[in-house]
């Protein structure tokens, strides 16, 4: 009887194993091995079964055309070696690791099986996948218009309205701006929308730090100690966004972009093109913002001028 049961699992291994070795041209031993190839006969376990089915293919060695069942180092021959490695991890189960993201944000954790992350609420990347190559959710500061903060995930900040202030950060140490505020300072910055955002530097004063023009030699950012404007804006998607400040009516400007604080230029730009309609120089910026992030964009002018004018994001 059990040699009808050993037989009968070689025979559904082989099947398997001719249906992957019929989508390759090539010598089959050139293919890597399975996951978990002590496990021969499939049943999720390392024991006596399998060494059996090593023994029926006891020295067969392929000769270019199939890999013989029971290679399970990958050197395309059953031996004393095959019989070694499965000694190796005896009564074992053979069960896929992979990376889980536990989705309250606690983190990620490698190693772990599908049922066991998905036990704790988690979700299960795939067998192998390792933490460094995703990107789980994780906990930060969420600001809100009355000025509030919360320590929640970036997903339920966006779907509250929140602006994430980035992962890791903490509300003790982010600042979070109030509406209506003048657009003097960072801390006052106005709430820029999608589309027209009217803005006067005429009676603003000079914010410090001055830009990084490092980020955008040879645009004329030129920008001194001009008197600036700042907006800030959430983005609730990811996606490309215009920033320009094209508007016929208005003055020679330069833009700076942040994101997540006022001190981390991600962009910046004075002479910009491939606008219509626009006044003799005007700055643009194209950004790929990240949903749930915020944005600052700070506006001045070209070695100190002021004036009115539109912060159009697009």
């Amino acid at each position: 009887m059990l040699n009808k049961i050993v037989i009968c699992s070689l025979v559904v291994f082989a099947s398997i194993n001719a249906i992957a070795e019929a989508k390759f041209i090539g010598d089959p031993c050139d293919l890597p091995v399975v996951f978990c190839p002590e496990d021969i006969d499939l049943n999720g376990e390392i024991n006596i079964d399998d060494v059996l089915q090593i023994l029926l293919n006891w020295a067969d060695c392929g000769d270019g055309t199939y890999r013989p069942v029971g290679d399970i180092n990958g050197d395309c021959c059953v031996d004393i070696l095959d019989v070694l490695q499965i000694l190796g991890r005896w009564d074992t189960a053979c069960i896929p690791k992979g990376a889980c993201c536990l989705q309250d944000g606690a983190g990620c954790f490698e190693e772990m099986s599908e049922e066991d992350c998905l036990a704790q609420g988690g979700n299960w990347h795939g067998e192998d996948s390792l933490c460094q190559e995703i990107n789980c959710p994780t906990l930060g500061a969420c600001c809100f218009d009355d000025g509030s903060c919360n320590y929640v995930l970036s997903t339920l900040c966006i779907e509250s309205d929140g602006a994430f202030q980035g992962q890791s950060s903490d509300c003790t140490t982010s600042l979070c701006p109030l509406p209506g505020g003048s657009g003097d300072e960072c801390i006052d910055a106005i709430f820029a929308n999608l589309g027209e955002n009217y803005f006067d530097t005429s009676l603003a004063t000079t914010s410090y730090p001055l830009p990084d023009d490092s980020q955008c030699a040879d645009t004329y950012l030129y920008w001194e100690e001009s008197q600036d404007v700042w907006f800030l804006f959430v983005a609730h998607s990811s996606q490309w966004l215009h920033f320009t400040t094209c508007d016929e009516t208005s003055y020679d400007t330069s833009i700076v972009l942040y994101e997540y604080s006022c001190e981390n230029q991600v962009a910046c730009n004075g002479d910009g093109t491939g606008d219509s309609g626009c006044q003799a120089y005007y700055s643009n910026i194209d950004y790929e913002v990240v949903a749930g992030a915020t944005y600052w964009i700070r506006i001045g002018g070209l070695g100190g001028l002021t004036g009115i004018g539109t912060l159009t994001i697009e």
